[in-house]
């Protein structure tokens, strides 16, 4: 533990000497995200999921296999057993509307009210909700017989565009601290590694700087905060569910990033495998439109991703208030892949001390 301590001291006396870096990292790059979103304010979603349930238990077979086929023409419809498990399946983001259908569609005489429930905080899907239920509601009045209308209903509080891209933006901070900044600065201490563990195993030292540096994660977090208030955003950073999400997103993908460069012996390689990998999660983890706006092949590849799920935590937390017991099953599996993570860390600290 004394060791420990050095380490972390010695952490603290390198950052002094790298101040300008870490002041653009932790304090320029998240309050100039946050400030940027300013600039967005609509966009135009693509295809997605939509849940379609029963009203109540009248509804029949028929009348759920009639709505699923008029959802058809511009969604991909995934029938439910109520409405409860739609909304739930509609606040995971696993569709982004709930279609709920009222039974007798096919009696001349009754009145089939359908209700298009959206979250409020899925902004790429709301603000164009509108013209889905006019596209929805068309083709129904058109084929049935009964008096046919599609209601529009918002899932909690609506967001703008901004609010909703600020956790990405705090998410992109986390994913240059892990892949730039702690392997970067691991690479730097190569010459001195071996005098290191003299003093301390390379466990100790890196275990040190990924503390460390997690620590420092703090920082954007209260950023984040702090200009959401100053712009009177609804986001907040410390959400309880979003700290530990990023938490573990930075701990595992800065373990895999400092695995990547002992494998590589701190080569250019090890850093451009790092820098591969960065750019990859980015474009297959669909981490600012949700994963349900495009193809079903690049939809998949997204959600085999843990940091689509660490995305859709954060967003949750920071938006609806949503709590780490909403996603306990999520929260248990980014924790496995962290905790795999960390053996590829060790086998590759092993292989480190076998070669040099």
């Amino acid at each position: 533990m004394r060791r420990l301590r050095s380490l972390l001291r010695k952490e603290v006396r390198w950052s002094r000497h790298n101040l300008a870096t870490l002041v653009l990292l932790l304090l320029v790059l998240p309050g100039g995200f946050v400030y940027t979103t300013t600039a967005f304010d609509q966009v135009i979603p693509r295809d997605s999921p939509v849940a379609v349930v029963p009203a109540s238990e009248q509804v029949s077979d028929d009348d759920l296999d009639i709505a699923t086929a008029a959802v058809t023409l511009f969604s991909e419809p995934r029938q439910y057993e109520d409405s409860e498990a739609g909304i739930e399946a509609l606040r995971r983001e696993q569709v982004y509307a709930v279609l709920e259908v009222p039974p007798d569609l096919t009696d001349e005489t009754a009145t089939a009210n359908f209700t298009f429930y959206v979250d409020g905080s899925i902004v790429p899907y709301h603000e164009a909700s509108e013209a889905i239920v006019s596209v929805l509601d068309y083709p129904l009045q058109r084929t049935l017989p009964a008096d046919v209308s599609v209601e529009r209903e918002v899932v909690g509080p609506e967001h703008s565009l901004s609010e909703y891209l600020v956790p990405v933006g705090l998410l992109l901070v986390v994913l240059l601290f892990a892949f730039a900044y702690v392997p970067y600065n691991l690479a730097n201490e190569r010459r001195v590694l071996d005098r290191l563990e003299v003093e301390a195993s390379l466990e100790a030292v890196v275990a040190s700087k990924l503390l460390f540096f997690g620590s420092l994660l703090v920082v954007p977090m209260a950023v984040v905060h702090l200009m959401s208030l100053w712009l009177g955003y609804a986001n907040t950073g410390i959400a309880p569910a979003a700290v530990l999400a990023y938490l573990l997103t930075f701990f595992g993908l800065a373990a895999l990033s400092t695995a990547i460069m002992l494998l590589f012996r701190f080569g250019v390689v090890g850093r451009f495998v790092n820098i591969v990998v960065l750019f990859g999660l980015l474009a297959f983890s669909n981490t600012i439109y949700p994963a349900g706006f495009f193809s079903p092949v690049r939809r998949e590849i997204a959600r085999l991703s843990p940091l689509h799920y660490s995305t859709i935590v954060a967003r949750s937390s920071m938006l609806k208030g949503m709590t780490v017991w909403d996603f306990l099953d999520w929260f248990a599996a980014l924790a496995v892949v962290t905790l795999g993570a960390f053996v590829l860390l060790e086998l590759s600290i092993v292989r480190y001390r076998r070669v040099r």
